[in-house]
């Protein structure tokens, strides 16, 4: 009885975590539609995905998040040509990032609003790698989510009032400490040393993690953006001069966020 109860147990889990990973495939390859499109002005919803190469329309059949590119073994059915491997690293990477979620806030109803946020990010950092740029529809959908929700994100505070002004106070304080640390770097390196597109960003951060954990975003962003230049620079890949993205690892240090306490650092 006992070993039967703990069977289903461990059968829901796995279940529960399967779900939540093919979901994530599933938006990952909506995310790589919307990495490809929007900075392109196209739609994200019509016409149907088709072939770079030849142009032929995908059927639904190899169309299949990851599983697609691997039974095609990498190529168009119908040309041959090669699929780029980003595609089913940011379906893959949306699988383990909604995995991870459903772990962290199982449960609980911030669950979707986090997805949510992360699929944006995800989205969000890969056009900023590509074109530098962050669109302003995406910055503006995770404010207005994250201030929407913030009475039910118990990590901002006790109560229904507490949580709501946290979020609010975090918009405007993470916003306004990048804006300032860009305007500086302005001033001492005599050019831009921050977009808008990285104030506005950070405004849907600080309004989704509060105050605290979104100053802690911002150093944990330098840090890693630092190190990676460094890296850059060291190897003969980029100069001094080249602009380098920070979209990407503010996206990925508010993530590491989602899992951490306040004053970890």
């Amino acid at each position: 009885m006992n070993g039967g109860f703990f069977f289903c147990i461990i059968w829901l889990m796995l279940t529960y975590y399967l779900f939540y990973f093919v979901i994530g495939l599933i938006f990952g390859s909506f995310a790589n539609v919307c990495i490809y499109r929007i900075p392109n002005d196209k739609s994200v919803i019509r016409p149907p995905s088709s072939c770079p190469s030849c142009g032929e329309r995908i059927k639904w059949f190899d169309n299949i998040p990851l599983l697609s590119f691997i039974l095609l073994k990498g190529k168009c059915r119908g040309c041959r040509a090669q699929i780029s491997l980003r595609y089913p690293l940011v379906e893959l990477l949306c699988g383990i990032i909604f995995l991870l979620l459903a772990y962290r806030f199982a449960f609980e109803p911030v669950l979707f609003v986090y997805m949510l946020f992360a699929l944006v990010l995800v989205i969000i950092s890969f056009i900023d790698y590509d074109y530098k740029v962050i669109p302003d529809f995406l910055s503006a959908i995770l404010l207005l989510s994250a201030l929407s929700f913030s009475v039910f994100n118990y990590q901002l505070g006790f109560d229904f009032k507490s949580r709501a002004l946290n979020s609010l106070i975090g918009a405007i304080t993470a916003s306004g400490s990048l804006y300032l640390l860009g305007y500086a770097g302005t001033k001492i390196f005599k050019k831009e040393a921050m977009g808008d597109g990285d104030v506005k960003l950070m405004a849907g951060v600080g309004a989704l993690l509060g105050w605290q954990k979104s100053l802690q975003t911002l150093l944990l962003a330098s840090v890693i953006g630092a190190a990676f230049g460094i890296y850059l620079i060291s190897s003969g890949k980029i100069n001094k001069k080249d602009y380098l993205p920070f979209g990407p690892f503010l996206s990925l240090a508010a993530f590491i966020n989602f899992f951490l306490p306040e004053f970890w650092i």
